[in-house]
């Protein structure tokens, strides 16, 4: 993952690290694509409908929630492909889709890393150790 696409998962990160949020994000998957309204959400996580409102602004922010007005209510689905994305990011840290890109692979810079560091065996270096 290159970086631009790494820095976009942190804002997502930041707003899923308070358990209030994961409550609300478990109550809108339990919902399904049709979304629920604001004040089912508020019911089911016993939540203030400020506090509520304050974390469903910040879920939207980052593209996890979408909120649809559905007459005079405001329903709220999940935007499956932020949580994909952020879900790819978090497999491929634990090395779900990296195995084969970075270990065992023998290419030029691979044998030339090779050689470089039989040259200054003494010398540490950031990258390839």
């Amino acid at each position: 993952m290159t970086v631009p696409q790494a820095q976009k998962q942190v804002p997502i990160l930041a707003a899923l690290a308070q358990s209030t949020r994961l409550l609300i994000l478990d109550r809108v998957a339990d919902a399904g694509p049709d979304g629920v309204p604001a004040g089912d959400i508020a019911r089911a996580i016993r939540c203030p409908a400020s506090t509520l409102s304050f974390h469903l602004k910040e879920l939207s922010r980052t593209g996890v929630l979408e909120a649809r007005p559905d007459g005079r209510f405001i329903r709220y689905a999940l935007r499956k492909p932020a949580l994909q994305a952020l879900a790819g990011y978090i497999a491929g840290l634990a090395g779900a889709s990296r195995a084969g890109s970075r270990r065992g692979r023998k290419g030029p810079a691979g044998r030339a890393g090779q050689r470089s560091r039989s040259a200054d065996a003494g010398q540490l270096t950031f990258f390839g150790d």
